[in-house]
């Protein structure tokens, strides 16, 4: 059974640098249960609307919807079968440096970056991160090792994947909502794992304030707020809807604008 989390925040909204303030109000963040497992390629935004009637989960107008990357990459086929991919000398290298990791899954991290000559991959003590070709900066680049020896990695254009479980549901279930794809990401210098936003659709990943200027990355942390409800693998939590937050719509936005 998912938890719903409680959040009473002034109510501030920011539009062109101003800040307005209308005391105090509610955010609501809730699990939906009961998504299938996902095993092979499959139209996911209508799974997921098929869960939420099946549920009665409720979603209104307004809301923004944090689904993880791993059901997106597994519904649209991002999987890798690691029999498959040949190590090339740069990732045996690597593996030597770092033998927990199979040289396989690291040819896969340093195919993500676009750069073979792994110009593009950050290490240190155990630690690999990629930088990606939109900008980000995700541990082993966003890949996860999946099951019968194979590798999940992000979904091509995670906007793209946001963009659609957002029109799947006003079309499907009469509500416009925000969606952020969110991935689980580790930090070389802190244990365990939180949640970042890796794709959007319908609101702005950054949430500026022109006269104090100053920006926080809006996307992040939702998605970190999301990640206390749909946890880590395992929980099958893959959607969480955060309730009763104003931000500005926007339908033109893209990841890439968060990124430096």
């Amino acid at each position: 059974m998912s938890e719903t989390f409680y959040f009473y925040i002034n109510d501030i909204s920011l539009l062109k640098g101003e800040i307005y303030c209308r005391g105090t109000k509610m955010i609501t963040i809730n699990g939906l249960n009961g998504v299938p497992k996902i095993t092979t390629a499959c139209d996911l935004p209508k799974v997921l609307v098929k869960t939420i009637k099946k549920e009665k989960f409720n979603v209104s107008n307004g809301d923004i919807i944090c689904v993880a990357s791993k059901i997106c990459s597994l519904a649209e086929g991002n999987i890798v079968d690691l029999n498959q991919v040949v190590p090339s000398a740069l990732a045996q290298k690597i593996h030597k440096q770092i033998p927990r990791k199979d040289s396989r899954l690291i040819q896969v991290i340093i195919d993500q970056t676009g750069d073979p000559t792994g110009k593009r991959l950050e290490m240190d003590d155990g630690y690999i991160g990629a930088w990606l070709p939109n900008g980000l900066c995700l541990t082993s680049g966003g890949v996860d090792k999946g099951e019968n020896n194979t590798a999940i990695t992000l979904p091509k254009n995670c906007d793209a994947s946001a963009q659609k479980i957002s029109q799947t549901f006003l079309q499907e279930l009469g509500v416009k909502v925000g969606v952020i794809i969110t991935d689980s990401d580790g930090r070389k210098d802190k244990k365990g794992a939180t949640q970042l936003a890796v794709g959007l659709y319908g609101l702005k990943g950054l949430r500026i304030n022109e006269a104090a200027g100053t920006a926080e990355t809006l996307c992040d942390m939702l998605a970190s707020a999301a990640g206390l409800v749909m946890g880590q693998r395992g929980v099958n939590i893959p959607l969480a809807c955060i309730h009763g937050l104003k931000y500005e719509e926007d339908f033109q936005s893209s990841i890439e604008d968060t990124v430096n």
